[in-house]
């Protein structure tokens, strides 16, 4: 058990690393460029931007999961 969910942590480490990223190239899409002036920039900046804040949120929760059962 431990080491699947050390497993899991290092995937959701990814995917939060690949989620900052595509955040970050969403800001500064927005606010760097003028790709946000059309409303397929739109679209873009802010699939971007979710996408990004979707793939970093689950990663501080399996730490969560993890610290609780270390206290165990």
């Amino acid at each position: 058990m431990p080491q699947a969910q050390y497993s899991i942590i290092s995937v959701f480490k990814i995917l939060h690393i690949i989620g900052l990223t595509l955040f970050i190239a969403g800001v500064i899409s927005l606010f760097m460029t003028d790709i946000g002036q059309n409303v397929t920039g739109m679209v873009v900046i802010s699939s971007l931007i979710g996408l990004g804040l979707v793939l970093v949120s689950p990663f501080p929760i399996a730490l969560v999961f993890q610290w609780a059962s270390n206290k165990k």
